[in-house]
């Protein structure tokens, strides 16, 4: 099997109550479960929404609220795929689908 990374994109979270989010949360979380249960979990993690963003050698700091949420990485998922379109199907079923965009990207397999 290979390794994919799921990178999940903007959110729409600012707009959502918080038992909305707890809603959210729940779902996310089970579905993570599912995924160990299954054996392709690899990792998994939020991403804290502060950072700096290097472009041509200028350090950019995206930190306070300025930050524009449709633009910020905001987690990333490494799941066991036997291809893309499995990978794709497997980032089909994460209920954070609905609240932003997800990327679906092979790892790089490195020699030696």
């Amino acid at each position: 099997m290979s390794e994919f990374m799921l990178l999940m994109k903007g959110d729409d979270s600012a707009d959502a109550s918080p038992e909305e989010m707890q809603g959210r949360m729940q779902g996310y979380m089970a579905w993570m479960q599912k995924m160990t249960g299954e054996g392709r979990l690899v990792a998994g993690q939020p991403l804290e929404p502060r950072g700096v963003r290097i472009v041509d050698a200028e350090t950019v700091i995206t930190d306070g609220p300025f930050l524009e949420p449709k633009e910020i990485i905001g987690g990333y998922v490494i799941v066991k795929a036997k291809d893309l379109d499995e990978a794709i199907n497997i980032a089909m079923g994460c209920p954070l689908l609905h609240h932003c965009e997800i990327f679906v990207r092979p790892v790089f397999s490195m020699p030696g």
